[in-house]
């Protein structure tokens, strides 16, 4: 049983994609969504070069038996640079990757372990064949994939079970909801949803004039840029006026909107401090009134430039 909102721990890697507000707020958050009933933690190698890896099993450490860590494989540095990353998910490099995660993870299993990006150069069934060794050596309880598509997660079911797919979702970016959604609904595949925040449009803090200077407006993942990115600030303005109404953040509306869209089992939100946990938790628990969601959904439906 997965709390239906996950620490997404990019955010506390630090790196080349995010500024950290130190070890210890980054602990203290976790042991802050420990408290208040979190207890799925999404990480992955690449997050600040296996740093996010390492804070979680120093923080978890002690809480092993309680909580579930998602982790990845899949993407690897070749420089510390933003655009240096490679997809690779062969067996060697998998073989590498999940000794390093659990020796950072401070643990002896991975109860998620997830394909972070396909990988074009090596066949589904050799990336599938090596998962499923380390599942059987008992190093990996479940196996995952992330940003698959609906052919590639079809043709890795050839060879083995899948129990998740962990793709961006959220208000502003709803692709998945043409094939891939219906299709994990159908197989029993849970939805693992990441950016719920649309990487932080959805809080209201941007504007028509924000212009991002890190990997945002490198058009690396996501619309922070053009016209689209203008129509979607417009819609958020909008849709933070609704949540007004109830006395709710913009970012609360965002991830109860994402939670009760079917299908999805848990909406990964990163944070940085034990505040920004205990914000997310006013996520949950209430619900948006029938009304308010047509106009919501009225909103999100208009065209984008």
């Amino acid at each position: 049983n997965v709390s239906t909102i996950g620490y997404g721990a990019w955010g506390i890697g630090g790196g080349p994609f995010w500024n950290t507000e130190g070890e210890d707020n980054s602990i203290r958050s976790i042991e802050k969504a420990i408290d208040l009933g979190i207890n799925f933690f999404d990480t992955a190698p690449v997050y600040g070069f296996g740093y996010s890896e390492e804070l979680l099993g120093k923080a978890l450490q002690s809480k092993r038996n309680d909580v579930i860590i998602a982790t990845k494989c899949g993407l690897r540095w070749k420089k510390e640079k933003i655009k240096s990353i490679e997809k690779i998910s062969n067996k060697q490099s998998i073989l590498e990757e999940i000794e390093l995660s659990l020796r950072r993870l401070q643990t002896d299993y991975i109860d998620l372990y997830q394909v972070h990006w396909p990988d074009e150069n090596t066949p589904i069934e050799e990336t599938m064949n090596t998962l499923l060794q380390i599942q059987k050596e008992g190093k990996v309880r479940h196996i995952g994939v992330s940003n698959y598509s609906v052919d590639q997660m079809k043709e890795s079911l050839e060879y083995g079970k899948i129990v998740s797919l962990q793709p961006m979702y959220s208000m502003l970016e709803r692709d998945i909801e043409q094939e891939r959604l219906p299709f994990c609904i159908d197989n029993n595949i849970g939805i693992i949803c990441y950016s719920p925040l649309a990487s932080g449009v959805l809080t209201g803090k941007y504007d028509e004039n924000t212009r991002f200077e890190d990997w945002r407006g490198q058009g690396i993942i996501g619309n922070f840029t053009g016209d689209v990115y203008i129509s979607h600030i417009k819609k958020v303005k909008q849709i933070e006026m609704i949540a007004q109404k109830h006395d709710k953040t913009l970012a609360q509306l965002a991830i109860n909107w994402l939670l009760h869209q079917r299908g999805v089992t848990t909406a990964i939100v990163g944070v940085k401090n034990p505040d920004q946990v205990e914000q997310n938790m006013g996520a949950v628990g209430w619900d948006i009134p029938d009304a308010d969601l047509k106009e919501v959904s009225d909103i999100l439906n208009e065209r984008d430039c």
